[in-house]
């Protein structure tokens, strides 16, 4: 690509242009120059020459439509006069590098349209001749839009879960406190030691609850690693939810995993989710001094293994989706979820501890 011919010539949208024709030695660069203007109009990515002190030279059609400006507006611009300020230090460093003789290909920078809103979007840049820089801007607007729907979706399931733990957690805990603590009363006279076992009952349970809903409030504060940068792996993110955890509730965790690719987005947050209901109810209900995890791919399904050296279920012995359904046994939440998500579920219980299997589509299917 030759700056200086595009430079000369004035890009039109492609309709406007007559159709190109192969080009030969003898050709004068007129030709040419309508050529790349009509590549230029066809790009739907921003499209920018930029000279070496980052001046625009050349826009392509497509600024007036991403950024509002008309050409003749954008030309002359300075491109770091509209970029976002929250976002200049660092597409200044990329700059930096690229001049450097490194390549750019991932510099999220928001850019000011006309009217004064930002365009969130990704620039890949390349240096040419003279100091000039290719830089190439992709519209992020659809996926950031669908980032927030996300978003939005899974902190709506949060406050439902939340609601729900309130009621079922610690509603029932502060309604069964209060009937201990009249149990107290009435023994504190005849039976002070008797009363001091139904306190340290109490308190036990009230810690346990405590420790629970700091792990919601961290999520709906965007601190749990639920909520980290999905540049992370999938593993990373399990890792750093285990030790949550284990900060917590004081468990020994493990953590064993062979993904390869993994699933999509939706099934990594529902594995993260299960693997964190399962481990807090090994501690909370199952009183588990450690647990372990493995994740793996078995086929088109996640594989979920969470064993823990707890009591195991208030049930013992081995069951699968269909027997859990049929009989009505827990974990009735966990098990809610699971299904959601297409998968099975299967639990064995003893009282030397507990292990729950769980399979999830690789795949988040249509209607789960």
């Amino acid at each position: 690509m030759c700056p200086d011919v595009i430079r000369g010539s004035s890009l039109k949208s492609p309709g406007s242009s007559a159709a190109p024709r192969a080009e030969t030695a003898g050709d004068s660069p007129q030709p040419l120059a309508g050529e790349l203007a009509r590549f230029f109009g066809y790009s739907h990515d921003l499209l920018l020459i930029l000279d070496d002190v980052g001046r625009v030279l050349v826009p392509s059609p497509s600024a007036e439509r991403i950024l509002g400006y008309p050409i003749d507006g954008l030309t002359g611009q300075r491109l770091l006069h509209i970029v976002h300020p929250d976002d200049k230090a660092r597409a200044i460093a990329r700059v930096r590098e690229l001049l450097a003789g490194q390549s750019v290909s991932d510099l999220d920078a928001r850019i000011f349209r006309a009217d004064g809103t930002s365009v969130p979007m990704r620039w890949s840049m390349s240096l040419g001749p003279q100091g000039r820089i290719y830089a190439v801007g992709h519209d992020r607007t659809d996926e950031a839009r669908r980032a927030e729907a996300v978003l939005s979706s899974e902190m709506a399931e949060l406050r439902l879960r939340t609601a729900r733990e309130l009621h079922d957690g610690i509603l029932q805990t502060l309604t069964g406190a209060s009937l201990q603590i009249a149990v107290a009363r009435r023994l504190i006279r005849q039976d002070p030691a008797a009363a001091e076992q139904v306190l340290a009952a109490l308190g036990d349970s009230v810690s346990s609850e405590q420790q629970e809903m700091r792990l919601y409030v961290d999520e709906v504060k965007g601190q749990s690693p639920l909520w980290t940068d999905g540049s992370l792996g999938l593993r990373e993110r399990i890792a750093a939810m285990l030790d949550r955890v284990r900060a917590i509730w004081g468990l020994t965790t493990s953590l064993e995993t062979d993904l390869g690719d993994g699933g999509s987005p939706e099934v990594d947050r529902q594995v993260l989710r299960i693997i964190q209901e399962a481990t807090v109810n090994a501690a909370r209900h199952g009183l588990a001094k450690a647990v372990s995890v493995r994740v793996a791919l078995d086929g088109q399904d996640i594989a979920i293994r969470i064993a823990d050296d707890g009591r195991g279920f208030p049930f013992l012995g081995d069951y699968d989706t269909d027997a859990l359904r049929e009989k009505r046994l827990g974990p009735l939440s966990l098990k809610h979820r699971v299904e959601e998500g297409g998968g099975r579920i299967s639990v064995r219980s003893t009282r030397g501890g507990s292990t729950v299997d769980v399979w999830l589509p690789v795949r988040a299917r249509p209607d789960s």
